[in-house]
Formats: C-alpha cells, sequence, structure tokens
C-alpha cells in the first residue's frame, strides 16, 4: 500500500481511491504528472484563453467558482493571460471580474490566498488545471503562484464556440447598498423560479471545493472543476440540489474536498443573456441512494445543501452556443 506522504493526493482524496480500489493504479499513473511547474504547452494552453473559470474563497473561506476573462472580449485578443516563468501565471483582469470579486461575491484575493484555476478551451474540449497561491494583486492585475498544474479528462465536455457579447458596464466599487436588490447582482438564501429553471435544465456547470485546512503543503488548497451531462442531470428539491458523479480520471479532487470539508461553490452561465447564478452550499457525498441504480452512469450522487444564491446580470462577455454532444454523455442519465 502506497504511503499517503509520498502521494500527489491529499487523505481525503486518498482514502477515496482506496476505497473504489485504484489508489495504486492512480499512484503510478499519476507520478510526474501532477506538478509544481507548467510545462510549455500548458504556458500557451493558459495564455490562448479567452476565459478561465478560478475557485476563490470569501472572508468567511467559502469557496466560489466564478469565470475570469480580460478587458478585451474579442475571443482571438488573448493579451490579458501572461506566462512569465513555468511557475507564475499572471491575468490582468476586466474592470467587471473585479467588480464581481470585491462587491458581488468579496472574495479573498490578498497576497498569500490560495486559489484555483481551470482553464477551457471549449471546441476542442481540452482542459487544464492550476491550483496554486496569489503573489499579488494590484491595479487590477492577479499574480499566481503554481503548486499544482496538471491536465484534465475532457469526456464530460460538450464541444463549443465561444463568441462575444454585449455586457452591462462596470459599476463602481462599493457602490451598492445592502438591500436584497444591489444593482447588477441580487443574493438570497434560495433558488427563485427563474434560477431554479437554469439549474434544473443544465447540460454544464461549475463546482468550486476546498481542504479544510490551508497549509503550505499544495495537496491543501482550492480546487475548480467542469461538470457536464445531458440537460437536466441536476435535481432541484427546494433548497437541496442532487446531481451524479461520473466515471472520469479517479483523481477525486472534488470529492476529496467534500470529503475534507463539505463547503463548495457552484457556477452556471445562462447562455441566454450574460448571467452567472453563484450558489453556494454544503455537500456530501451519497455513496448509496435509491435513483442510483437507475440512473445510467451514475456511480454515486453528489448533494447540496443550498446556502446562499448570487445572480449577477447581463456580466458574462460570451456566448457558448453548442457545436454537438459529447459521445461520453450518450450513455448517462437526466432526472
Amino acid at each position: 500500500m502506497n504511503s499517503i506522504n509520498t502521494s500527489a493526493f491529499h487523505t481525503e482524496e486518498y482514502r477515496i481511491q482506496q476505497r473504489l480500489g485504484v489508489a495504486e493504479g492512480i499512484g503510478e499513473q499519476t507520478k510526474g504528472f501532477i506538478r509544481p511547474f507548467m510545462p510549455e504547452q500548458h504556458r500557451a494552453f493558459f495564455c490562448s484563453s479567452p476565459f478561465m473559470v478560478a475557485g476563490v474563497v470569501d472572508s468567511h473561506g467559502h469557496p466560489w467558482a466564478i469565470p475570469f476573462w480580460g478587458e478585451h472580449t474579442n475571443v482571438d485578443d488573448h493579451h490579458y493571460i501572461e506566462s512569465p516563468s513555468p511557475t507564475q501565471l499572471s491575468l490582468a483582469l476586466s474592470d467587471n471580474v473585479g467588480w464581481l470579486i470585491n462587491d458581488a461575491a468579496q472574495l479573498d484575493v490578498n497576497t498569500g490566498s490560495k486559489i484555483a484555476l481551470l482553464g477551457l478551451q471549449l471546441s476542442t474540449r481540452r482542459r487544464n488545471r492550476l491550483n496554486g497561491l496569489i503573489l499579488h494583486n494590484r491595479g487590477g492585475v492577479i499574480r499566481v503562484q503554481v503548486e499544482q498544474s496538471y491536465g484534465n479528462c475532457p469526456q464530460y465536455i460538450h464541444p463549443r464556440d465561444t463568441l462575444p457579447r454585449d455586457v452591462a458596464p462596470a459599476l463602481p466599487a462599493s457602490s451598492i447598498t445592502n438591500s436584497n436588490v444591489k444593482g447588477q447582482y441580487a443574493q438570497s438564501n434560495g433558488l427563485t423560479k427563474k434560477d431554479a429553471l437554469l439549474v434544473a435544465q443544465a447540460d454544464t456547470f461549475y463546482i468550486a471545493s476546498r481542504h479544510s485546512k490551508f497549509t503550505a503543503d499544495p495537496r491543501h488548497g482550492l480546487d475548480v472543476s467542469h461538470r457536464g451531462g445531458k440537460n437536466g442531470f441536476i435535481k432541484v428539491d427546494g433548497d437541496t440540489l442532487l446531481f451524479p458523479d461520473f466515471s472520469g480520471n479517479k483523481f477525486f479532487n472534488t470529492l476529496g474536498n467534500i470529503e475534507s470539508d463539505g463547503r463548495v461553490g457552484l457556477c452556471f452561465v445562462d447562455d441566454n443573456n450574460g448571467d452567472i447564478l453563484l450558489v453556494n452550499g454544503k455537500a456530501s457525498i451519497l455513496w448509496s441512494h435509491p435513483k442510483l441504480a437507475a440512473f445510467t452512469g451514475a456511480e454515486r450522487f453528489v448533494q447540496v445543501v443550498i446556502q446562499n444564491v448570487t445572480r449577477v446580470f447581463a456580466i458574462y462577455p460570451f456566448k457558448h452556443p453548442i457545436i454537438e454532444r459529447s459521445i461520453h454523455t450518450e450513455h448517462t442519465g437526466a432526472w
């Protein structure tokens, strides 16, 4: 049995791998795969991404999954991301992203804070992951130090175009009140009917999760991941969401963090109007469930009890019309 001290995975990730009988194989497979630096291919990929998805915590330590993009929304203009070295990324973020971070979500992007980044090229279904630390945040530029960098399987990503859309201008920082409707966003403790419909019809979302303790160990940080399936693969039941966990790379980054801490942030993008729906809650893994055997492709379910919901209006600067459905979702179910 491999020692957890020599594994690229933290204790809870490793325990899930052991539970499912894959720990030894994954340990061998990932030797040298999860790196403390970006290979040249990953550096070029990140710097060519028109957008990324970030995992960042708020002042209470709760993770949020939010999109990052630059001031120029032409999909061929990617100058907002630079890689000054194999261990660093520099992100010159749009004023709208700064407003989203500082006002709508009030996230912790101070020097030394943990951050996770997911780079995506939806048309080719390619994605790469990066977990690290914020070196500095000044003038809308966030510089990130790599702790872990690795590729990810694209199985459940639906090929999509990335096209620009008109968005609302950024509001001045701290210009909003504490009323329920706050300028360009609304907050509540649960989903509205419009929110619930978006979630129930979704075929894609992003999920940020965290280890219970942030330490100098690179395994003890944040993670942000893509989840995809057929339209309707997420069940909305009042203040609870239920979605399947399909077979993937068997790293169990998200599930391991759920076992460690449980706090998660989910992100849904409304392609019709550019709204971003951010759902925060407490997650748990359901290893058994009355509906599990009948849900095609599901190996277990993840349940999220919703605690807070934020809808940001008309801010996301891209549209992602679908090109075709991922063939891997053909053999998965929906509610």
